[in-house]
């Protein structure tokens, strides 16, 4: 999870401390634009091997949503 927080703050441009499972990235990251959301898809494919079509993603809501399609806990 650490990991996941790490890469998808390098991503967003933030400070991993400033993200949390619970962040709603759409309204709380500033600067969230579809550039990054097309940023964090490759990224969850090239780190986890896991291909999100964009219908899932436009589904997701917090940065724990986007984890827990790259794991399975």
């Amino acid at each position: 999870m650490e990991k996941f927080l790490e890469l998808a703050a390098e991503v967003f441009e933030v400070e991993p401390d400033e993200i949390t499972m619970d962040t709603i990235f759409r309204e709380e990251i500033d600067g969230f634009s579809s550039l990054v959301g097309f940023s964090l898809i490759v990224m969850m494919e090239d780190e986890y091997g896991v291909r999100v079509p964009v219908e899932e993603f436009l589904q997701c809501k917090t940065v724990g949503d986007l984890y827990r399609k790259c794991v399975k806990e």
